[in-house]
């Protein structure tokens, strides 16, 4: 303790506040270091899982860039080839991020998948342009010239019957399809020798000259376009399958790219582990000791502060328990606890100073008690009697104004200290009486109007009664009236139902022609939808003599074994020919029937115009029957309202009558207590002046 004890309070307080802020100081740097390293295993870790989410997200774009081949290699949508490059610039975009924080091993895989993801991209460019080459529908590219080139040598053969010929033909359309169908090069040497033995039958069918020279070159044109399209089918087939191949070598580098990244994550999360459970401990020696520190600190400071405070507090205590010769600790510091022992001290004195004087005061006390008691006998003395002087003079006031005597004043003087209450009471009297005088003046005045008030209302009550019974009349007047507007507005009213009927059933009578209109026009539909299915079957029919053609022919090349199947093919031609003329008859009396419903729609449509101009004209009624029983509505409303004004009049003048005859009552009862006030005021006695005043009022009434 020896340490503080040269120093005063106010400086051992600033070194306890000085070590308490620097205790702080260091606890807070010591959290704020802590903070600022979990901030940093944070950030790493949310950088770990932010390249987690982009790798994972770089494998559903790769995902999705195989979707997108595959819708395209299904629908042929140039749409699908768009959404493969976004997908693809998506990953590329997620390689280009995660190689400016990739290390190590991660690095090689990330440059492989690149790699592997340009070669994929080359390929699909490659499948694509070999489709938009063969054509992305039927009628483009390769395949669409193919069509075109067989729809025109099919044109060439509609006028050939030449059975042989349309059969090679059908045989030459069957390894096309055959082809198309499996991808299989034996297709195309099956077709090209069938084109050859088209060649021959056309060459025995026709003799030299423009009909075979337009078969022949149409012949060389479908075998051209077929040989460019079937190259082009294997390429676009090859390219499919380089496609194919990248994508299952791309699939291996994104994997390898993900689980190096999981790896490096792993590795790193770990290492954040070991040195937070190293930095965790270390921050909490450190807090410990600056603790500990701050602790020692303010015990021995507050011990310098608490030790001379206690011992002065007990000097204090036996000092004011009377103990005069006691110790003073500190009495010799320059501080604080010395000015305080300097100033006990000085009490110490005071109080063997104050004993002594105690002493003496104890005398002096005894003797002023002494003449205090004689000098209060003497004022009490003459207490009373100054009281009984006044009571004496208050009593008679009190009893002359008992007895109505308001013309009186207290003119004997009272004691100073009773002088206030003789004044206040002869002011009060001398109050009293000018309020009495007042009062008596303002109850003749009263009287004297409330007789005025009482003949007026007299006069009032009688004109009351003679307009009461001229509004009666007027109001039983225009009662009658207003009874008869009322009978002409519900006339209209009714006239104007009917009108609405009529307009009703003509619209009810026009929304059935038009059903039946929409009921024709269907029927003139389902008409023209019968001739297309007339015509399916017509087709179908020719279809059929087709295929019969075609198994005749079969049949024919069988021979023996085929003649039960021809003779089967021709009866299967027969029948076709019979359903396509009755397809024909039916449509010609659908036709018929069409040309019927064409002339009823007209007819309907006519009388639907005829009852719209009817409606319109009922219409036109019903609005100027409206408009009459508008107006007689408001008619009626206006003559109602004033019948209810010429009511109400009425029935204020009644009453108007009745608060006559109860303001007359209240006149005659307010003269009657004028009357009874004037007595009550007479019978206060006042000064000569008040009286004549008095006097003067009652004549005045």
């Amino acid at each position: 303790m020896a340490l503080f004890s040269h120093l005063r309070i106010s400086h051992r307080v600033l070194l306890l506040a000085v070590m308490a802020l620097v205790g702080i100081m260091a606890i807070s740097a010591i959290f704020l270091g802590q903070r600022q390293i979990e901030a940093s295993y944070r950030a790493t870790a949310d950088a770990l899982t932010e390249r987690q989410a982009e790798v994972s997200m770089m494998s559903a774009s790769v995902s999705d860039s195989l979707l997108w081949e595959q819708y395209f290699l299904l629908n042929k949508d140039i749409a699908a080839v768009e959404k493969f490059q976004t997908a693809i610039a998506g990953v590329h975009t997620r390689l280009d991020g995660l190689r400016s924080s990739a290390i190590g091993e991660l690095t090689a895989n990330l440059d492989r998948l690149g790699e592997g993801l340009t070669a994929y991209e080359a390929a699909f460019a490659t499948l694509v342009k070999d489709n938009q080459d063969l054509g992305l529908d039927q009628n483009n590219g390769l395949e669409g010239a193919m069509r075109s080139a067989v729809h025109s040598i099919e044109d060439r053969l509609q006028s050939v019957e030449d059975v042989a010929i349309r059969a090679s033909m059908l045989m030459m359309r069957r390894h096309e399809k055959d082809f198309i169908l499996r991808r299989d090069a034996g297709y195309l040497e099956k077709h090209a020798a069938e084109a050859e033995t088209f060649t021959v039958l056309v060459k025995q069918a026709f003799r030299p000259g423009a009909q075979r020279s337009r078969v022949m070159d149409a012949l060389e044109v479908y075998r051209t376009a077929f040989k460019l399209y079937a190259d082009g089918s294997l390429k676009e087939a090859k390219s499919e399958a380089d496609v194919s191949e990248a994508y299952r070598a791309l699939e291996p580098q994104v994997a390898a790219v993900r689980v190096a990244n999981e790896t490096r994550r792993a590795e790193t999360l770990a290492e954040n582990e070991l040195v937070a459970e190293r930095n965790l401990i270390i921050v909490a020696a450190l807090l410990l000791g600056a603790i500990a520190m701050l602790t020692a600190g303010v015990w021995l400071i507050g011990r310098s502060i608490t030790g001379p405070v206690v011992a002065m507090t007990g000097a204090m205590r036996r000092l004011a328990d009377g103990q005069t010769d006691i110790t003073i600790p500190a009495l010799h510091c320059r501080n604080e606890f010395g000015a305080m022992a300097e100033a006990l001290d000085t009490f110490r004195e005071a109080a063997i100073a104050n004993r002594r004087l105690e002493q003496e005061a104890t005398e002096a006390r005894a003797n002023a008690e002494d003449e205090r008691k004689r000098m209060h006998e003497e004022a009490e003395a003459e207490a009373r009697r100054i009281l009984q002087q006044a009571t004496r003079g208050l009593a008679g006031g009190l009893q002359r104004l008992a007895e109505g005597d308001l013309s009186f004043t207290l003119s004997e003087p009272f004691a100073p200290d009773f002088e206030a209450l003789r004044s206040d009471l002869n002011q009060t009297v001398a109050r009293l009486a000018d309020v009495m005088t007042e009062i008596a003046h303002a109850s003749g005045s009263i009287e004297g109007g409330s007789r005025e008030i009482a003949g007026s209302a007299d006069d009032l009550s009688r004109r009351t009664e003679q307009q009461a019974a001229s509004l009666e009349e007027t109001a039983a007047a225009l009662d009658e009236i207003t009874a008869n507007v009322g009978n002409s507005s519900r006339r209209s009213q009714e006239a104007h139902g009917l009108a609405s009927e009529a307009n009703t059933a003509a619209e009810h009578t026009r929304g059935l022609v038009s059903n039946a209109l929409d009921a024709m026009q269907r029927i003139e539909g389902s008409s023209a939808r019968i001739s297309g299915i007339i015509g399916v079957i017509d087709e179908i029919a020719f279809q059929t003599n087709l295929l019969a053609l075609n198994a005749g022919v079969e049949a024919a090349r069988a021979g023996d074994a085929g003649r039960g199947f021809a003779v089967v093919a021709q009866e299967v031609r027969a029948l076709a020919s019979r359903s396509a003329d009755a397809a024909r008859e039916i449509k010609q009396l659908i036709r018929i029937s069409a040309d019927e419903v064409k002339d009823g729609v007209r007819s309907v449509r006519d009388t639907g115009e005829a009852l719209t101009g009817i409606s319109r004209r009922i219409e036109a009624i019903n609005v100027q029957v409206e408009a009459i029983a508008v107006s007689a509505r408001e008619q009626s409303v206006g003559l109602g309202e004033i019948n209810s004004a010429v009511n109400l009049l009425d029935q204020g003048t009644q009453q108007n009558a009745a608060m006559v005859e109860e303001n007359n009552a209240a006149s005659a009862l307010l003269m009657t207590e004028a009357q009874r006030l004037r007595e009550l005021v007479g019978m206060f006695r006042l000064t000569s002046r008040q009286q004549m005043d008095r006097r003067l009022d009652s004549q005045a009434a």
